[in-house]
């Protein structure tokens, strides 16, 4: 699979043009396209695989997405907390509870 064919993939089945570009800005998108990149058992020469085999490689391509995606939330994370502290907000105001939007019709 090549960054090509998934943005031609996504434009059949949704109608809509992506760039490689713009998929990459989505973190899921981009860490199970290098999990499936990466993916044990990818091998031309390779036999066929049992049922149980797929199912392990499936999850382990799995499990190297997900640690993908914590990674680059850790990352976020991390850089929100430098610019948090940069600002002088602390740990107390970054934790307040969201405020309540009141959703009733008052017309």
């Amino acid at each position: 699979m090549t960054w090509n064919g998934l943005c031609n993939s996504i434009a059949v089945q949704t109608g809509n043009l992506y760039t490689r570009q713009a998929l990459n800005n989505y973190i899921e998108i981009k860490a199970a396209y290098a999990a499936y990149q990466t993916k044990p058992g990818r091998s031309a020469a390779s036999k066929p695989l049992s049922g149980a085999q797929q199912r392990i490689v499936e999850l382990e391509r799995k499990v190297l997405e997900l640690e993908a995606v914590r990674n680059a939330l850790l990352e976020k994370f991390a850089r929100w907390a430098v610019n948090a502290a940069t600002r002088n907000l602390d740990e107390d105001f970054l934790n307040q509870p969201l405020r309540q939007i009141s959703r009733a019709d008052n017309h």
